[in-house]
């Protein structure tokens, strides 16, 4: 195996700007639990320049609209009908990492959020997922 070095492969570039844009799934990470004890995922998306944004998938009732969108917007082969039985221990995980590899357009939008020491920041949060276009000039 042969193996060229090419540091802007290394870079994690954010997202310029709020926008829709078209990602791939680029991975899925088992984030425990949060405080409630609710299983979370943490999908991680990648634009076609490179940039790369975060999702916080939480195992919750009033969460499961994500999901449905999801699966919407991904066209993943799930029919309507189809059962999962969350309450085994790491299904939810390894359901979402059956997205990886698929694409679909994130709407960012700015959100603002007090950080750690007090200060109030804004960063770019993924607020809908829909489908890839036919016509990708559409986005």
């Amino acid at each position: 195996m042969k193996f060229t070095v090419d540091r802007s492969q290394a870079e994690v570039k954010p997202f310029a700007s709020p926008g829709e844009y078209i990602v791939t799934v680029n991975s899925c990470k088992d984030d425990n639990l949060d405080k409630n004890g609710n299983p979370v995922c943490i999908l991680r998306f990648k634009g076609g320049n490179g940039e790369v944004i975060s999702d916080r998938f939480v195992l919750k009732d009033t969460m499961m609209w994500r999901l449905q969108a999801l699966i919407s917007a991904t066209e993943a082969s799930i029919n309507d009908g189809d059962q999962y039985d969350f309450s085994i221990g790491g299904a939810f995980f390894r359901f979402l990492q059956e997205f990886v590899g698929l694409q679909l357009v994130v709407v960012l939008e700015e959100e603002k959020y007090t950080d750690k020491q007090g200060a109030e920041q804004v960063t770019l949060r993924v607020k809908r997922m829909k489908k890839v276009p036919v016509d990708v000039d559409d986005i």
